[in-house]
């Protein structure tokens, strides 16, 4: 009688799960169609009214992205206080959530779509990026200097906890430190922003080509001489410039200089992506689990698990496991220039955030692979438990446990695709520039843009096409 009511009881709440589970099978940017559509037409009002009216984006569970979502929204509008404060607000929740034990428990026995988001490790420090151009705009440079230095901080204390084995290709960010040595050279400093140029070509040469197909910017080579020369030193100028193969141009007195900074297009978003795997050499205190067609193999020690879970494992021959993966949104546009009486300056790519995400991803997936194969594991032995007292309560729990296994599709959508920048020459006093962006496809689209320019001195602007195919 207790058992039929228990599964009375059961029957009912995998009724109201499935019901609710049937609601939340949407991908998080389905779920927030409205916001997304106003965002990429780039009408920012009516998507921060969309973002504002929904009670579910400010819940604790979705709270990093409607901070990450409100300091976007602010900085776009130029409210760059308001900005700083949401990323500031979002910087302090995220770190908090790191933190929180409970958390993994229950998505251990359900999954990580049931606890609070923590950004993948290239979103937590792109609100330092956004924070530091936001810094930028309200001409405080020591303040966006030390947000460009907090990016490659994170980076590092992020890493160092992860296995040997399985750490992050994006372990530096090449584009952090160029935008550091921009800001120092902006000061005067060329000591110091030599050194950041320096650093940020060797990360573009050793790590950014490699694993991001990303090369150096012709941009940075350029700084890089011409700070080596300010410097006095004549060995790494002369080293640069035969490694090269040309010199940095030279300015008049009369000129000053833009850095001009276009984002391009949006990032990634997320979706569902299961993956199969057959279960191998059960032996020697240790279950692998192979996966042929994605080339992966993962030994998982059972050692330090209790009876009735390595039980369980050793009983599956087969294991699901839902992974988020990334859909890319191509940009529309794919190259800028801006033309200067007969100089052409080319606008450089500095960060692919799109292959960021991929490869940050896929690295995550292959360290965390224990955790789901624990969390299958736990669910699993509860099955079996309830199958031992009654078959029926057994059946509905795996069931249940089936339904509850889902991919985590939350990220944060308002990202741009790529970074790209390049250093003007303009003459001193109000100038019109035309920004040309153009498709392979031919299109061309003029953009112009109006600067205040003061000789000797360096400002910043940044401007951001979202059209994505």
């Amino acid at each position: 009688m207790k058992n039929r009511q228990l599964a009375n009881i059961l029957a009912l709440s995998i009724a109201i799960l499935s019901g609710f589970i049937l609601t939340s099978c949407a991908t998080y940017y389905a779920q927030n169609e409205a916001f997304n559509q106003y965002f990429l037409n780039g009408d920012i009002v009516n998507a921060e009214k969309t973002l504002d009216s929904d009670p579910k984006s400010n819940r604790n569970k979705n709270k990093s992205l409607y901070l990450l979502n409100k300091g976007t929204l602010a900085w776009m509008q130029q409210d760059y206080v308001k900005a700083t404060d949401y990323f500031n607000q979002a910087d302090l929740f995220i770190e908090d959530q790191r933190k929180n034990i409970a958390n993994e428990a229950l998505a251990l026995l359900t999954n990580p779509a049931t606890k609070p988001y923590v950004p993948e490790d290239f979103e937590n420090v792109m609100l330092n990026f956004y924070k530091a151009l936001s810094y930028l705009e309200l001409g405080n440079t020591q303040e966006a200097l030390v947000e460009c230095k907090r990016v490659n901080e994170k980076l590092y204390a992020l890493n160092d906890k992860y296995p040997r084995n399985y750490q992050n290709r994006y372990s530096d960010d090449a584009f952090a430190h160029t935008i550091m040595g921009l800001i120092y050279d902006s000061s005067g400093d060329s000591n110091n922003a030599f050194i950041a140029y320096r650093n940020a070509y060797n990360i573009y040469e050793n790590n950014y080509l490699k694993n991001f197909n990303t090369p150096c910017p012709h941009q940075l080579k350029e700084d890089l001489l011409r700070t080596a020369y300010e410097t006095g030193l004549s060995q790494d100028y002369e080293f640069y410039k035969e490694k090269f193969g040309f010199d940095f141009s030279k300015t008049t007195k009369n000129q000053g200089d833009l850095i001009l900074i276009w984002l391009n297009g949006l990032g990634p978003v997320k979706d569902e992506w299961s993956i199969n795997f057959s279960t191998l050499n059960k032996r020697d205190g240790y279950l692998t689990i192979v996966n042929e067609n994605e080339d992966i193999s993962f030994p998982f020690f059972l050692g330090d698990l209790d009876s009735r879970t390595k039980s369980s494992l050793n009983d599956l021959e087969f294991v699901r496991v839902a992974f988020p993966k990334y859909s890319e949104r191509i940009p529309f546009y794919t190259s800028a220039s801006v033309q200067i009486d007969s100089k052409i300056y080319k606008l450089d790519k500095g960060e692919d955030i799109n292959a960021i995400a991929f490869k940050s991803l896929k690295d995550r997936m292959l360290r965390e692979m224990a955790t789901s194969l624990l969390r299958l594991a736990t669910k699993k032995a509860i099955e079996n438990y309830a199958r031992s007292k009654d078959d029926n309560i057994g059946m509905l729990i795996g069931i249940l446990n089936a339904a509850t296994e889902k991919a985590d599709t939350r990220n944060w959508q308002t990202l741009p695709h790529s970074i790209h920048y390049t250093r003007l020459h303009l003459n001193e006093g109000e100038n019109t520039i035309n920004l040309q962006v153009s498709s392979p496809t031919g299109s061309v689209k003029n953009q112009n843009i109006s600067v205040s320019i003061k000789a000797g001195a360096t400002s910043f602007f940044t401007f951001h096409n979202m059209e994505s195919n």
